[in-house]
């Protein structure tokens, strides 16, 4: 047999498991390191393209010559000078209902002229 006891075997497993818990928390440990190493760079990056992208919408919303305000600038001046005007655009409403009518009415006359001159010429293919 062994000259150890088995006191001595179990104090020796006891170590033997121990450093293995050592160990395997000790990958663990490095393997969080990495993780949270690449959370906080996919953070940063995450960071980055909403700066661009805030930077792009800035740019657009402040460009002077189109963004958003001076569109809305010029809105409010045209709308100002309507109002200055008094009812133009109500009268330019009314104007296009008169005139889609009147193309509708000429429509329907073309149409009346166009089966009456075909009428005719059957008429007269038909009676020769």
């Amino acid at each position: 047999m062994s000259d150890k006891s088995n006191s001595e075997l179990v104090r020796e497993l006891i170590d033997a498991f121990t450093q293995l818990k050592d160990k395997i928390e000790a990958e663990n440990s490095d393997i969080g390191k990495a993780n949270l190493e690449n959370s906080v760079k996919q953070l940063i990056q995450g960071q980055k393209e909403m700066q661009k992208n805030i930077s792009e919408m800035k740019r657009e919303i402040l460009n002077p010559y189109n963004g958003v305000i001076v569109e809305t600038i010029k809105n409010t001046e045209f709308r100002k000078k309507m109002e200055e005007k008094g009812d133009l655009g109500i009268d330019l409403l009314t104007e296009h209902k008169e005139l889609m009518k009147w193309k509708g009415v000429v429509t329907k006359v073309s149409w009346l002229i166009l089966t009456t001159v075909a009428g005719i010429i059957a008429f007269l293919i038909t009676n020769k």
